[in-house]
């Protein structure tokens, strides 16, 4: 019975070193696994996501429309749309995007008025300014010898995000050659900050990366942040949105213009805007809050607003039957 007595004094029996060797190999091994299957999805991510630039005869042929025009200024071929007779008005587009933004204004606004879209530099089928220039008073500048060049006087003009902060500093330069005033989403009295997408553009050897990685999921969500209802983001406004940033240069346009340290001009010049203005806004805009509307309306004298629900910071595409036939209004004396 005593022979049957553990000895406390007696040493634990060895480990079983073939089954611990066993065991980490395993552990090793799913690891190896693990690694190899990160390394290979990323190399597959790159490679599904890496766009060479499309050539520029190509993207003309699938982008401009029957009345799109060309005119050679500054060093840069500029692409722009004249549509219908009648007092001229100008359309200017919002930054990461085209004069295709004004396709439901011009099919609607065309029957009573000359309407002239164009691609600003460094966007859409005009591409890159040749010095790498993306500050607001470059735009404002460029714009004003584009209207000279089209010897246009008086007009009516109009823009969005980018293209209103355009269009605003223009009237308060030029408040002689405009009849009217139209801002939807304008920038300029929010508070100036930067996205991740600025950062890594803005930020050495990773703005040379996506220079040629483009995923196309990065275009969705773009879209989808500046629309409120995202069943309105299809396939095809993708494609076209990832097509014309591919055109040669307008990637590299993109951490150009995010590399720049004062982008606008100051909010106090507004209340200098003495012709007659409409201010539309998306109540769904994520990107310059509604209560700015607010801040321009209270600024330029008899300006009127309104603000359309279920709409984001692109009004003209995504609310563009009713934000057109308000503009028609306002043009006629009516709104």
């Amino acid at each position: 019975m005593e022979e049957n007595l553990s000895n406390p004094d007696k040493p634990a029996a060895p480990p079983d070193t073939p089954s611990t060797i066993k065991k980490w190999l395993g552990i090793l091994s799913i690891s190896r696994l693990l690694r190899w299957a990160v390394y290979l999805v990323g190399i597959y991510w790159l490679y599904a996501n890496w766009h060479e630039d499309l050539p520029v005869n190509q993207l003309v042929e699938r982008y401009t429309f029957p009345d799109s025009r060309y005119l050679e200024m500054d060093g840069m071929t500029i692409h722009y749309r004249v549509t219908g007779r009648g007092e001229p008005m100008l359309l200017l587009h919002d930054a990461n995007s085209s004069l295709h933004t004004w396709v439901g204004w011009t099919d609607s606004l065309a029957r009573h008025y000359q309407v002239i879209s164009l691609d600003l530099p460094g966007f859409g089928l005009t591409g890159p300014h040749p010095q790498g220039s993306y500050s607001a008073f470059m735009y404002a500048e460029f714009f004003h010898r584009f209207v000279e060049r089209l010897n246009l006087r008086p007009f009516h003009l109009a823009g969005n995000g980018l293209g209103a902060q355009i269009a605003w500093f223009y009237a308060t330069e030029h408040p002689e050659r405009l009849r009217k005033l139209i801002l939807l989403d304008a920038p300029g009295f929010e508070e100036k900050s930067s996205t991740a997408i600025q950062w890594l553009a803005s930020t050495p050897v990773l703005n040379q990366v996506i220079r040629k990685i483009t995923p196309r999921a990065f275009i969705r969500l773009m879209l989808e942040d500046v629309y409120s209802d995202d069943q309105k983001v299809t396939d095809a406004l993708v494609q076209r949105h990832l097509d014309l940033l591919l055109r040669p240069g307008n990637r590299k346009a993109f951490t150009d213009r995010a590399q720049v340290s004062e982008n606008r001009p100051p909010a106090t010049l507004i209340e200098q805007i003495s012709v007659p203005t409409l201010i539309l806004w998306g109540a769904e805009d994520t990107r310059i809050s509604p209560e700015y509307a607010y801040e321009f309306h209270r600024n330029i004298r008899k300006a009127l607003l309104k603000i359309y629900q279920n709409t984001g910071h692109w009004p003209q595409e995504e609310n563009a039957a009713e934000s057109a036939a308000d503009v028609e209004a306002f043009l006629e004396g009516r709104f």
